[in-house]
């Protein structure tokens, strides 16, 4: 411990030096100068941290002493750490220091700072998640709309659905959008007959008993009344199917099969009753163009194929506006019976129908392979595929024009991805006969296993081709062209 003497002349020691040092002239050597300073600071360094260590240094409120023992006032102190000073040489108003700056750079954001910027995140992705939750009936209304001008009905049908689901979902009544769905769905048939109810049921919700008395709607419930209508007129036609005098029906029972035919027949004119909008019970008579389709299905599938064409044909010219439920049936045949420019007019009709539909293109693919130009046929397959990939027919055509240009081995390959997608005898045996015709003795195997165990009754065309009495080409490009 130094005593009072020894301190007092170390107290005059240093005032002599700064006495001196402040005694320079304006024309003293800058170097010198800058020498003589640092000297200074050094002084005052180790003489501050003398103090300090004897508890003899004053700081006030407003000053901070760093870890290099440097007074800083606490306005130029970092804002990050709060006790080194500001690096003033980012910017004259920068707010921390150089040590603050760098680990920024590696980690911008402390702990609290990221927790915070994390609720952010997720309240502003709930917050769009809620809108779009909102939004998406809206949108899908509007996409349903422009599917429809743009005669995309596949997708308009599928639009509209979700849109209305959504609206029923908040208690809505979506009543334009009912009648548009309705409207696309009859000129589809998405579903097939129960599509017939479907629509009758939807106009029910799209109008009210009000509504279905003004005069602006009528065409809405004259559509109803028709699909109901066209949809218990099928069921009539399943109630004679289900006849327990019709059960185990066989091809070879002609007599049979003529009676179901004509009772079918005989629905035409025949009275039946329906319910109204209003609830009230309405005399209606069954529809002749669900009886003919009834009636071609029939007799198609008991080949009385004569029969099957007269019904289609007859439908093309009382009820075109049907064409989605009658036109490919009647282009095939039609295809069947050479009559191939028939066929493609009923193609173009269908892709005016609905521009989605891919059926068209198996027409013209069929019709085209039929008359040797296999270029086409290919090329219209092509298109339905990009329309369509889940097609499994025109899978099936495209296989076959491409056997009857000599490419077995890739019309394995085309066949192969139709029978993934269509699992049915007419599929399997043109499978079983290009994969014969493609050497794949295993494949052919397999798929006749396929067929003996769904106990298929072999086709007479195929007979004769495993028999060795037809040829591919023949059976591909006579007669029908197809395996019946």
């Amino acid at each position: 411990m130094k005593d009072e003497k020894e301190m007092q002349f170390e107290e005059n020691e240093n005032e002599e030096a700064l006495e001196s040092s402040l005694d320079k002239s304006d024309n003293y050597e800058q170097e010198t100068l800058n020498d003589e300073l640092e000297k200074l600071a050094e002084t005052f360094r180790t003489e501050l941290k003398k103090a300090k260590e004897q508890g003899e240094v004053k700081v006030s409120e407003n000053e901070v002493v760093d870890e290099n023992d440097n007074v800083i006032p606490k306005e130029e102190l970092c804002e990050c750490c709060g006790e080194r000073r500001k690096d003033t040489s980012v910017s004259q108003n920068y707010a921390y220091c150089s040590e603050c700056r760098e680990l920024m750079k590696r980690y911008p954001l402390n702990f609290s700072s990221v927790v915070v910027a994390l609720a952010i995140i997720l309240v502003a992705v709930f917050g769009v998640a809620g809108f779009v939750s909102d939004f998406s009936g809206y949108n899908s209304a509007k996409i349903a709309n422009d599917a429809d001008r743009e005669n995309k009905k596949f997708s308009a049908v599928e639009y509209y659905v979700d849109a209305c689901s959504f609206f029923e979902e908040k208690e809505l009544v979506p009543k334009k959008l009912y009648r548009d769905s309705a409207e696309n769905i009859f000129s589809t048939l998405p579903e097939g007959v129960a599509s017939f109810n479907q629509v009758a049921e939807i106009i029910d919700l799209a109008l009210s008993d009000f509504e279905a008395k003004l005069p602006i709607y009528n065409g809405y419930e004259n559509l109803r009344d028709k699909s109901l209508t066209m949809y218990n007129t099928f069921n009539a036609f399943y109630a004679i199917l289900n006849n327990i005098e019709y059960q185990n029906l066989s091809v070879d029972d002609k007599d049979t099969i003529l009676k179901v035919y004509k009772e079918t027949g005989d629905l035409i004119g025949k009275e039946l009753t329906i319910k109204s909008m209003t609830g009230e019970d309405i005399t209606v008579v069954y529809d002749e163009a669900a009886v003919l389709f009834s009636q071609f299905m029939f007799a198609y599938s008991y080949e009385e194929f004569d029969k099957a064409y007269d019904c289609l044909k007859k439908l093309n010219e009382l009820y075109p506006e049907h064409i989605s439920m009658f036109g490919y049936e009647l282009a095939i045949l039609e295809i069947q019976s050479g009559n191939f420019k028939e066929a493609n007019s009923l193609a173009d009709k269908l892709i005016v129908n609905n521009a989605e539909d891919s059926s068209p293109y198996g027409i013209y693919t069929y019709s085209y392979r039929m008359k040797g130009n296999y270029k086409k046929s290919l090329e219209y397959a092509e298109k339905g595929l990009e329309i369509n990939k889940e097609d499994s027919d025109l899978y099936r055509q495209k296989a076959i024009t491409l056997l009857l240009q000599g490419e077995a081995k890739e019309a394995q390959k085309v066949i192969e991805e139709g029978s993934a997608l269509g699992e049915y005898a007419v599929m399997y045996y043109t499978y079983l006969i290009i994969a014969n015709e493609a050497g794949d003795t295993d494949k052919v195997t397999e798929i006749q296993k396929i067929l003996d165990d769904a106990q298929v009754e072999t086709p007479e065309k195929v007979q004769k081709y495993l028999d060795g009495k037809l040829s591919y080409k023949k059976l591909f490009t006579e007669g029908t062209g197809d395996i019946q």
